[in-house]
């Protein structure tokens, strides 16, 4: 069962640490939306920014970008989800 993991704060020491801390044990997924879109750190291999987010705040992101519909589904996808 994989994880869902949505960061809405820039940088959040606590939800990183404990989202690279499962992502190395079990199949995890980071989406970032709101001020998260902005977040500098090394993340997950599989991370998605929210495409409307980061167009919002003038931002690049080197992360996948997925719009609503894209969260959705990856929303459903999960068998669980963890908002930060």
């Amino acid at each position: 069962m994989k994880t869902l993991h949505i960061m809405r704060k820039i940088n959040d020491p606590f939800a990183l640490a404990a989202i690279i801390d499962e992502s190395a044990k079990r199949p995890t997924a980071l989406l970032l939306i709101q001020d998260g879109v902005l977040t500098t750190e090394i993340l997950p291999e599989e991370t998605y920014v929210c495409h409307e987010d980061l167009s919002a705040r003038g931002a690049e992101s080197p992360y996948l970008s997925i719009n609503y519909t894209g969260m959705a589904r990856l929303i459903t996808e999960c068998g669980r989800v963890i908002t930060w």
